[in-house]
Formats: C-alpha cells, sequence, structure tokens
C-alpha cells in the first residue's frame, strides 16, 4: 500500500523532509547548533524529539517507523500511537494510515467504523486511497451502510487521482469511470 512519489517511497521522502525541516528550524535558531552533552546525531532521535514536540510530519514518519519501515523494530501500538496523533492535527496519510490500524485491528482495538471515520477525514482532503478504501466500504457495508452510490462517488474520486485499484472496482460493479 506505500505509495511511490518519482520512484521513491512516500515514508522515505517524508524521512528525508522532516529531516531537511529539522535542520532548518536549527538554523533559523541562530545557525550554530549548541550540542549538548550525552546527546547523539542520531536522525531517529532527533526525529522522535520532533515528534514529542508536536511536528505533525515527525509524527507521522515516526508511526511509519514503527509501522517497520526502513529497517526499524515494528510496534503496530507505537505506530499508531504516532499516526493518531498526527491524525488529529489533520495529517491525511496519518489518518489513511490510522484507518488501517483500526480496519485490521493492529496497534489497537479492531473497529471497522472507527476505520471508515478516519479514511473520510483522509478522503476529504484528496487522499486517493483513503477514497478507495471509503468507497470499497461503501461497496460491501463494511463500518457503515451499504450504498452503491455513494461506493461509485468515492470510487471516482479515487480513479480521478489515478488509482487503477478503483478503477476496476468501477468496472466491476458496472459503473463508469467519467
Amino acid at each position: 500500500m506505500m505509495r511511490l512519489i518519482s520512484g521513491f517511497p512516500r515514508p522515505l521522502i517524508a524521512i528525508c523532509s522532516a529531516a531537511l525541516i529539522a535542520g532548518g528550524i536549527h538554523a533559523a535558531e541562530g545557525g550554530r547548533q549548541e550540542k549538548p552533552i550525552g546527546d547523539s546525531n542520531n536522525p531517529i532521535d532527533q526525529l522522535q524529539k520532533d515528534a514529542e514536540q508536536g511536528n505533525v510530519m515527525a509524527q507521522y514518519v515516526l508511526g511509519c517507523c514503527y509501522n517497520g519501515d526502513r529497517g526499524f523494530p515494528k510496534d503496530p501500538a507505537k505506530a499508531a500511537q504516532w499516526w493518531g496523533r498526527a491524525a488529529a492535527s489533520g495529517n491525511a496519510d496519518a489518518q489513511f494510515c490510522l484507518g488501517l490500524s483500526c480496519f485490521l485491528g493492529q496497534g489497537v482495538a479492531k473497529n471497522a467504523a472507527e476505520a471508515v471515520q478516519w479514511w473520510r477525514k483522509a478522503a476529504d482532503q484528496d487522499h486517493a486511497d483513503a477514497q478507495y478504501f471509503l468507497g470499497l466500504c461503501y461497496n460491501t457495508g463494511i463500518g457503515l451502510p451499504k450504498s452503491t452510490l455513494q461506493a461509485v462517488y468515492w470510487l471516482k474520486q479515487s480513479a480521478r487521482h489515478g488509482n487503477g485499484a478503483a478503477v476496476g472496482k468501477l468496472r466491476e460493479i458496472g459503473a463508469s469511470t467519467g
């Protein structure tokens, strides 16, 4: 389910972005970084610190790390915790990931209705994968009342953003993609 941007996995881009953001913040704070005794240059430590201080992108990326991305030890509960913090702040990628966690019961209690709520928040922000999963839920009636009309609407939104699986599902249920 990992989306690629120009051939690079989104979490890798997010980690690089978080590192650049953190470096830019430190540079803007005086250009010279004082290194406290015992502080490490470990980027994961800096990511953790930024996440704890409320950096939404760092929270999302840390959730991805705890999801097992880039060789990080997998901890679904911590992944869901960090995605939850970023999702509550409106990060669509975190909302989508938290929705998956809720749907699958990974790190949180399995709850399809809660998954749908998070996917709806992300879908409203044009998150193609969330739109696709929301469409599937409407098509099957999992987590919310079944509605072919709503299924077609959300699948078309996802297809409009280039989601090939949504195009295939629309054909399967007999709806045009246009």
